[in-house]
């Protein structure tokens, strides 16, 4: 007598239980899919350093420190290199004594190079310093003993105290516009002498 099949199910019930398992394995398949995008993303996400912004939001006292740098990083610590960093390409400069309106980093460079010609000695003191929005204004003293020509005044070997007012306009941490206002008056009295209290600038 021969063996005994196992019974099976009606054909419709395996059909079902076939699909089922497929869809289950899809599932799977595509679950684990999405997770190997999602690790691959956090990887190149941490091998890629984030791009720094176009623009860098600089806070007031960072602001201070640029504008600080013009007279106290180029004059009092002759290091006129830093004008690279600080200034944007071309920088509107609102002054008298005859340099351009427009200047960028060497024409600032030589501005501030003929200050220490005609005062080896120069140095800025800083009195008061006020940031509002982009703005820094700087009031400032300054101290020289003229040993090389000045403007129109050959070298007198004297000492003159004056005193200034600077306003930088600030923006991506960079100047971008100066204006400067400075006790002329008082500081060609004091190189010319006392005779020459009256004279002009």
């Amino acid at each position: 007598m021969a063996p005994s099949r196992p019974k099976e199910g009606p054909p419709v019930k395996r059909a079902a239980d076939e699909g089922w398992i497929m869809r289950y394995l899809s599932a799977i398949v595509a679950l684990l899919g999405i997770s190997a995008k999602l690790l691959l993303g956090q990887a190149v996400a941490q091998a890629e350093p984030p791009a720094p912004p176009e623009c860098p939001i600089k806070t007031p006292v960072e602001n201070t420190v640029i504008a600080r740098a013009w007279h106290d990083d180029v004059i009092n610590r002759r290091n006129p290199a830093i004008l690279q960093e600080i200034l944007a390409p071309d920088v509107v400069h609102h002054a008298a004594g005859g340099y351009p309106k427009v200047m960028n980093a060497t024409g600032i460079t030589a501005m501030m190079g003929d200050f220490l010609t005609a005062f080896p000695d120069l140095r800025y003191t800083f009195d008061q310093f006020i940031v509002q929005d982009d703005y820094v204004e700087e009031r400032y003293t300054a101290v020289g003993t003229q040993q090389g020509q000045f403007g129109d005044l050959p070298p007198s070997g004297r000492m003159a105290t004056w005193t200034g007012i600077n306003i930088f306009r600030i923006k991506c941490g960079r100047i971008m516009e100066v204006w400067s206002e400075v006790d002329a008056v008082s500081r060609r009295q004091q190189l010319m002498g006392s005779s020459s209290a009256n004279s002009p600038r």
